[in-house]
């Protein structure tokens, strides 16, 4: 997004269009957010395209017993999610007009904490407190098995 000055004011993080088209309900990210995130405080996150899958998607899906997770679509090349192993998906599919991608991972939990919208936050505040080359836990899904990848924080 710009300003009558022609100068960066934000960043579209996405659109919900019935079309496809730029109509619709857009989000942004202010550009002083941005800069914190993506320069200032380096996200866990940083490098992973996906989102966290509704309750009805999570039964769809068949994860475990009122379990939610993040859905991996894309993973960065040098990213600390590729340094775990984790694996985007293969292809995209649409289940009930959404566009979700399947066979790749499906995060469950980092670090014992379960992920689905309430604990972003407490995710985020987690990986941020540890110091560099400390470990971690991620328990993912991938085809049907529950497995534990590990890794340091960058």
């Amino acid at each position: 997004m710009f300003n009558m000055k022609g100068e960066v004011i934000g960043i579209v993080s996405h659109n919900i269009s019935k079309s496809g088209g730029s109509e619709g309900l857009g989000f942004v990210v202010t550009l002083n957010t941005a800069k914190q995130l993506l320069l200032e405080k380096r996200s866990f996150w940083s490098g992973l395209e996906g989102f966290i899958l509704t309750n009805e998607q999570a039964d769809l899906l068949n994860l475990p017993a009122k379990a939610s997770g993040y859905i991996v679509k894309t993973v960065a090349k040098g990213s600390p999610g590729e340094a775990i192993g984790l694996r985007g998906s293969t292809m995209l599919v649409h289940i009930a007009g959404q566009e979700v991608p399947l066979g790749g991972d499906i995060v469950l939990s980092v670090d014992g904490i379960g992920v689905d919208t309430a604990n972003i936050s407490k995710i985020r505040d987690r990986m941020n407190r540890l110091q560099a080359g400390s470990p971690f836990k991620v328990t993912i899904l991938r085809a049907g098995q529950v497995l534990e990848l590990t890794g340091k924080a960058p």
